[in-house]
Protein backbone atom coordinates (compact mmCIF):
# COMPACT_ATOMS: atom_id res chain seq x y z
CA UNK A 1 0.00 0.00 0.00
CA UNK A 2 2.87 2.45 0.95
CA UNK A 3 4.34 1.67 -2.57
CA UNK A 4 1.20 2.54 -4.39
CA UNK A 5 0.85 5.72 -2.34
CA UNK A 6 4.27 6.61 -3.13
CA UNK A 7 3.40 6.29 -7.12
CA UNK A 8 0.31 7.95 -6.65
CA UNK A 9 2.44 11.12 -5.52
CA UNK A 10 5.30 10.77 -7.65
CA UNK A 11 2.53 10.72 -10.69
CA UNK A 12 0.95 13.67 -9.81
CA UNK A 13 3.95 15.66 -9.11
CA UNK A 14 5.61 14.90 -12.14
CA UNK A 15 3.07 16.83 -14.30
CA UNK A 16 1.54 15.34 -17.72
CA UNK A 17 4.22 13.90 -20.31
CA UNK A 18 3.21 16.69 -22.58
CA UNK A 19 2.44 20.28 -21.62
CA UNK A 20 -1.37 20.85 -22.31
CA UNK A 21 -1.91 24.61 -22.87
CA UNK A 22 -5.87 24.09 -23.99
CA UNK A 23 -8.34 22.67 -21.54
CA UNK A 24 -9.49 20.51 -24.07
CA UNK A 25 -6.46 18.60 -24.39
CA UNK A 26 -6.32 17.64 -20.67
CA UNK A 27 -9.29 16.31 -21.48
CA UNK A 28 -8.96 14.61 -24.36
CA UNK A 29 -5.31 13.50 -22.90
CA UNK A 30 -7.12 12.10 -19.75
CA UNK A 31 -9.76 9.77 -21.99
CA UNK A 32 -6.87 8.73 -23.92
CA UNK A 33 -4.74 7.74 -20.28
CA UNK A 34 -7.99 5.76 -19.40
CA UNK A 35 -8.15 4.28 -22.70
CA UNK A 36 -4.44 3.05 -22.86
CA UNK A 37 -4.86 1.80 -19.05
CA UNK A 38 -1.98 4.30 -18.54
CA UNK A 39 -2.59 5.00 -14.69
CA UNK A 40 0.36 7.34 -14.64
CA UNK A 41 -0.76 9.65 -17.22
CA UNK A 42 -4.08 9.75 -16.07
CA UNK A 43 -3.00 10.74 -12.77
CA UNK A 44 -0.68 13.54 -14.09
CA UNK A 45 -3.41 15.45 -15.40
CA UNK A 46 -5.71 15.59 -12.05
CA UNK A 47 -5.33 18.27 -9.82
CA UNK A 48 -4.54 17.32 -5.87
CA UNK A 49 -8.00 18.69 -5.05
CA UNK A 50 -9.92 16.30 -6.96
CA UNK A 51 -13.13 15.71 -6.52
CA UNK A 52 -14.94 13.07 -8.80
CA UNK A 53 -19.18 12.61 -9.38
CA UNK A 54 -19.41 9.58 -11.15
CA UNK A 55 -23.06 8.16 -11.68
CA UNK A 56 -24.49 9.56 -8.16
CA UNK A 57 -21.31 8.25 -6.68
CA UNK A 58 -18.34 10.64 -5.00
CA UNK A 59 -15.07 10.17 -5.20
CA UNK A 60 -14.09 13.00 -2.11
CA UNK A 61 -10.07 12.99 -3.12
CA UNK A 62 -7.70 11.80 -5.58
CA UNK A 63 -6.15 9.24 -3.24
CA UNK A 64 -10.15 7.70 -3.00
CA UNK A 65 -10.57 8.44 -6.81
CA UNK A 66 -6.88 6.33 -7.74
CA UNK A 67 -7.61 3.42 -5.53
CA UNK A 68 -11.06 2.90 -6.10
CA UNK A 69 -12.90 4.15 -9.73
CA UNK A 70 -9.86 4.86 -11.80
CA UNK A 71 -9.14 0.91 -12.53
CA UNK A 72 -12.79 0.52 -13.06
CA UNK A 73 -12.65 3.67 -15.30
CA UNK A 74 -9.74 2.35 -17.57
CA UNK A 75 -11.50 -0.70 -18.08
CA UNK A 76 -14.45 0.69 -19.21
CA UNK A 77 -12.91 3.14 -21.35
CA UNK A 78 -10.49 -0.11 -22.69
CA UNK A 79 -13.44 -1.88 -23.91
CA UNK A 80 -15.50 0.74 -25.40
CA UNK A 81 -15.64 3.67 -27.69
CA UNK A 82 -16.33 7.06 -26.67
CA UNK A 83 -17.61 9.35 -29.69
CA UNK A 84 -17.42 13.22 -28.91
CA UNK A 85 -20.81 14.75 -29.91
CA UNK A 86 -20.53 18.35 -28.30
CA UNK A 87 -18.24 20.17 -26.53
CA UNK A 88 -18.23 23.70 -24.95
CA UNK A 89 -15.69 25.09 -23.56
CA UNK A 90 -15.58 28.45 -21.10
CA UNK A 91 -13.86 30.29 -17.86
CA UNK A 92 -11.21 32.51 -17.87
CA UNK A 93 -7.13 33.07 -16.48
CA UNK A 94 -6.46 29.97 -14.48
CA UNK A 95 -9.49 28.48 -14.79
CA UNK A 96 -11.61 26.83 -16.90
CA UNK A 97 -14.89 23.93 -17.92
CA UNK A 98 -15.09 21.89 -20.30
CA UNK A 99 -18.77 20.25 -20.88
CA UNK A 100 -19.10 16.94 -23.92
CA UNK A 101 -21.26 14.50 -24.54
CA UNK A 102 -20.33 11.32 -26.47
CA UNK A 103 -22.15 8.46 -27.49
CA UNK A 104 -20.25 5.33 -25.83
CA UNK A 105 -20.27 1.93 -27.21
CA UNK A 106 -18.75 -0.97 -26.96
CA UNK A 107 -19.63 -4.34 -24.63
CA UNK A 108 -19.82 -5.09 -20.67
CA UNK A 109 -17.75 -7.70 -19.12
CA UNK A 110 -20.64 -9.87 -19.43
CA UNK A 111 -20.45 -8.99 -23.05
CA UNK A 112 -23.65 -6.99 -23.03
CA UNK A 113 -24.03 -4.38 -25.42
CA UNK A 114 -23.68 -0.76 -24.49
CA UNK A 115 -24.85 2.11 -26.36
CA UNK A 116 -25.32 5.54 -24.73
CA UNK A 117 -24.74 8.95 -24.66
CA UNK A 118 -22.60 10.22 -21.21
CA UNK A 119 -22.88 13.62 -20.20
CA UNK A 120 -19.00 14.78 -18.73
CA UNK A 121 -18.64 18.83 -17.32
CA UNK A 122 -14.61 19.04 -16.51
CA UNK A 123 -12.96 21.70 -14.33
CA UNK A 124 -10.11 22.56 -15.02
CA UNK A 125 -6.84 24.82 -12.87
CA UNK A 126 -3.88 26.17 -14.35
CA UNK A 127 -0.89 25.66 -11.90
CA UNK A 128 2.72 25.93 -12.74
CA UNK A 129 1.91 26.64 -16.44
CA UNK A 130 -0.44 23.64 -16.58
CA UNK A 131 -3.97 22.76 -16.42
CA UNK A 132 -5.17 19.98 -14.25
CA UNK A 133 -8.47 18.68 -14.01
CA UNK A 134 -9.93 19.29 -10.52
CA UNK A 135 -13.39 18.09 -11.34
CA UNK A 136 -15.28 15.69 -13.01
CA UNK A 137 -18.97 14.88 -13.55
CA UNK A 138 -19.72 12.19 -15.30
CA UNK A 139 -23.76 11.57 -15.89
CA UNK A 140 -26.91 10.12 -18.52
CA UNK A 141 -29.36 12.30 -19.91
CA UNK A 142 -32.79 12.23 -17.86
CA UNK A 143 -34.52 9.06 -18.77
CA UNK A 144 -31.81 7.58 -20.75
CA UNK A 145 -31.37 3.73 -19.53
CA UNK A 146 -28.28 2.52 -18.67
CA UNK A 147 -26.92 -0.19 -20.90
CA UNK A 148 -23.71 -2.37 -19.67
CA UNK A 149 -23.75 -1.85 -16.31
CA UNK A 150 -22.08 -4.38 -13.90
CA UNK A 151 -22.11 -3.33 -10.20
CA UNK A 152 -18.75 -4.20 -9.03
CA UNK A 153 -17.33 -4.75 -12.23
CA UNK A 154 -15.50 -2.80 -15.37
CA UNK A 155 -17.73 0.24 -16.14
CA UNK A 156 -20.00 0.06 -12.92
CA UNK A 157 -18.98 2.58 -10.09
CA UNK A 158 -18.28 -0.16 -7.15
CA UNK A 159 -20.87 1.31 -4.10
CA UNK A 160 -20.02 3.29 -1.02
CA UNK A 161 -20.00 1.08 2.04
CA UNK A 162 -23.23 0.88 3.00
CA UNK A 163 -24.67 2.59 0.07
CA UNK A 164 -27.20 1.05 -2.36
CA UNK A 165 -25.63 -0.27 -5.56
CA UNK A 166 -25.74 2.65 -8.50
CA UNK A 167 -26.78 1.10 -12.10
CA UNK A 168 -25.36 3.43 -14.79
CA UNK A 169 -22.10 2.20 -15.73
CA UNK A 170 -19.25 4.39 -15.58
CA UNK A 171 -16.61 5.95 -17.90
Amino acid sequence: MKRAALALSLAVLAGPAAAQQIPTEVVDAFHSALTRQDTAGALSLLARDLIVFEFGLVDPTLEAYAFQHLPLDMNFAAATTWTLQTRRMGGSGDDRWVISTYRVTGTDVNNAPIDSLYLESVLLTRSGGNFRINHIHWSQPSGATPTGAVQGGAGAPAPAPGAAPAAPPAP
